[in-house]
């Protein structure tokens, strides 16, 4: 498993934990392997409002998935995975 801790901020794709994951992540944008970051986050603006505190970009058995940590509005918060080449959503759970 590969993971890539992001900060949600960036314009095209963030800045990774380290220049070698950072290169990976964008490697696979440029190729088409996956969706920009802001493209997932434009996708989940409307239907998922509120503060992106987190954004982890993983690969597991060779699939690339965005987690994403939203502060809601109350306080609470949602965990969304997103199929980072589709940009479907794989799991959305709410605290």
């Amino acid at each position: 498993m590969t993971a890539l801790w992001i900060a949600a901020t960036s314009p095209l794709l963030p800045a990774a934990a380290s220049s070698g994951d950072h290169q990976r992540a964008t490697q696979a944008v440029e190729s088409g392997e996956i969706l920009s970051l802001r493209k997932i986050l434009e996708r989940l603006e409307s239907s998922h409002p509120g503060q992106v505190l987190d954004v982890e970009l993983e690969q597991k058995k060779g699939v690339w998935m965005y987690e994403l940590k939203i502060l809601k509005t109350g306080g609470r918060l949602q965990k969304i995975k997103v199929d980072a080449k589709t940009g479907a959503i794989i799991s959305d759970k709410e605290r």
